[in-house]
């Protein structure tokens, strides 16, 4: 049994798995205390409710930056297989998958990450839209929408991978210390700003973004076979977990499936000691409709852009991918176009 659990955690693939499901548990925890979100931000600032969440979200971002910069420049992680910055993709491709993402996260009051989080608490809105995100990311991803998907991307693709803008900028590892701290100091700035536990839960937040690079970085490389180090994303991980249900006995759970379940956990644990679990479900036929179609957008469009307002705004961010500020600043767009577009609708929390 000792030997078995031994060989378990040393297996690089089962180690990197099991610490993500761990880290997972806490992402799942401060993201569901802390409500973060950013279509809640841009939906609030928006309508004029002001700019906390939006932040707090920014302030999450730059953290997870600036300590994973950090530790890149100190040599003690290396980012250079990261999908971010290995993946040769279309900036059109990026952009419309992007804004894609944000419309769909407008139509159902959150993003796959947030509707995560929310399904672990009693959602069943949000339980049913990321299994269609799932579904509709693996579709694009390997499935029937997978055809479409890469004629879209065939337009302007780069001929490789595109380096960070770090190091297009020409900075040594003073520079990069340097830019660290800069969005160190941002990110404590902004999370003062977005004020109490919000503030503080998004730089907690930061910080597991880069444990997970760190991590999987470390517990991935063996000295013979080095898996790529991975970081918090949704819509891949939601379709691979589906996938991994569906197939248990002739598949291998992942850093990602097992984030999610991570989450999950840690979001249910959350609700259930704060008093937030209530069960919540659609309420008319339209509203409906609404979600699904927005859980089919933010499938597809997750995918084109390479990840989501998670994948791409944090995990992304932090490793200077000059393709994930792209694929953020798409993705509020989409999720301003979605709000006006859901305008008419009367209010209601996701």
């Amino acid at each position: 049994m000792i030997e078995s659990l031994q060989a378990y955690f040393t297996e690089p693939r089962l180690a990197v798995a099991a610490a993500m499901l761990a880290l997972g548990v806490v992402f799942g925890a401060l993201s569901e205390s802390s409500q973060f979100c950013l279509q809640g931000g841009v939906r609030e600032a928006r309508q004029g409710e002001g700019a906390a969440r939006l932040r707090a979200f920014f302030a999450g971002a730059l953290a997870a930056l600036a300590i994973t910069q950090g530790l890149v420049a100190a040599g003690a992680l290396d980012l250079s297989g990261a999908m971010q910055l290995t993946a040769a993709a279309a900036a059109p491709a990026i952009a419309i998958g992007g804004f894609l993402f944000g419309v769909g996260a407008a139509l159902t009051r959150g993003c796959a990450g947030r509707l995560t989080i929310l399904a672990a608490t009693g959602n069943l809105r949000a339980l049913v839209v990321i299994i269609v995100v799932g579904l509709f990311g693996y579709m694009a991803m390997r499935g029937l929408l997978a055809p479409a998907r890469i004629a879209l991307e065939g337009f302007a693709r780069p001929a490789g991978p595109t380096p960070d803008l770090a190091s297009l900028a020409g900075l040594g590892a003073s520079g990069r210390f340097a830019l660290a701290g800069v969005a160190g100091a941002s990110a404590l700035w902004l999370a003062a700003r977005a004020g109490g536990w919000r503030g503080l839960g998004a730089l907690l937040i930061g910080a597991v973004v880069a444990a997970t690079w760190a991590a999987s970085a470390w517990l991935g490389d063996d000295g013979f076979d080095k898996l790529a180090p991975w970081a918090p994303s949704f819509i891949a991980p939601l379709g691979n977990g589906l996938v991994f249900l569906l197939t248990y006995t002739g598949a291998r759970v992942d850093a990602g499936a097992a984030f999610i379940a991570g989450v999950l956990l840690g979001a249910f644990v959350s609700a259930q000691a704060g008093g937030r679990a209530r069960l919540v479900s659609f309420e008319t036929p339209r509203q409906t409709v609404r979600y699904l179609a927005g859980g089919a957008l933010m499938g597809f469009g997750g995918v084109m852009a390479l990840g989501c307002s998670t994948g791409q705004g944090l995990s992304g961010v932090s490793t200077l991918a000059p393709a994930s500020f792209l694929a953020l600043a798409s993705i509020i767009a989409g999720v301003w176009a979605g709000v006006a577009m859901d305008a008419r609708t009367a209010p209601a929390k996701a």
